[in-house]
């Protein structure tokens, strides 16, 4: 029984195990698959889109604001040189003739104290920032019937006969001519002027030479 279970010790301790196959027994097991660990990325690039949502709404906001302010500053600048000016023309005014400046309605009017031609009186005026007077409607040819003076106003017919045009280049559309005007006399009648002999008391403008020499009437309008 000793010499069997000698044996039995001889063929185990003399069998042949190979290393290779028992080696490759954990190269048979399935691996884990493999998991890669992105999860603390994600919240990274939401974050980084937000933030530059918000810079770009930040920018518009900017961007809007100095356009809405910008506009507001150049109003205001605007206003103020034009209340300015306004400012200067009426001191002018008053300067050159405390006494001739005369207020109706939205307009500032200068009665001249000299007597001249119609070209001149229309100089004058331009070198006042003003114009010869332009008569609109009923209530200011009153008014200026009521200065009870012969003077110029801003109409003639020098560019063509027959066409009376005011002197910012409008054409007439409602006329106070007295009665019988305008009738041209001798050919030579080109510029209007307010008329105190029409028995009318409000259709007064006659035609008359520009050459004569008359006090002129200057008007500027404040918007």
């Amino acid at each position: 029984m000793s010499e069997g279970i000698y044996k039995l010790d001889r063929n185990v301790i003399g069998t042949h195990i190979d290393s290779t196959t028992y080696a490759n027994v954990g190269d048979n097991k399935p691996k884990p698959a493999s998991v890669s660990c992105q999860w603390w990325r994600r919240p990274s690039g939401v974050a980084a889109l937000c933030l530059g949502l918000l810079c770009l709404l930040l920018l518009a906001g900017i961007i809007g604001l100095f356009v809405y302010y910008g506009d507001i500053g150049h109003q205001y600048f605007t206003e103020r040189d034009k209340l300015q000016k306004e400012r200067d023309i009426f001191q002018k005014l008053l300067v050159t003739s405390l006494n001739g400046c005369k207020v109706f309605g939205n307009s500032i009017y200068y009665v001249s104290t000299e007597q001249n031609t119609w070209e001149y009186a229309g100089q004058d005026c331009r070198r006042r920032g003003a114009q010869l007077v332009i008569i609109n409607n009923q209530e200011e040819q009153r008014f200026l019937n009521a200065l009870n003076i012969q003077t110029w106003i801003g109409l003639s017919d020098i560019e063509t006969e027959g066409t009376w045009r005011w002197v910012d280049g409008t054409n007439l559309t409602t006329a106070y001519w007295g009665r019988g005007e305008p009738n041209n006399l001798d050919e030579g009648e080109d510029c209007a002027v307010i008329y105190h002999d029409f028995t009318d008391p409000v259709k007064k403008w006659n035609d008359t030479p520009c050459t004569r020499k008359l006090n002129w009437i200057c008007e500027k309008v404040i918007d």
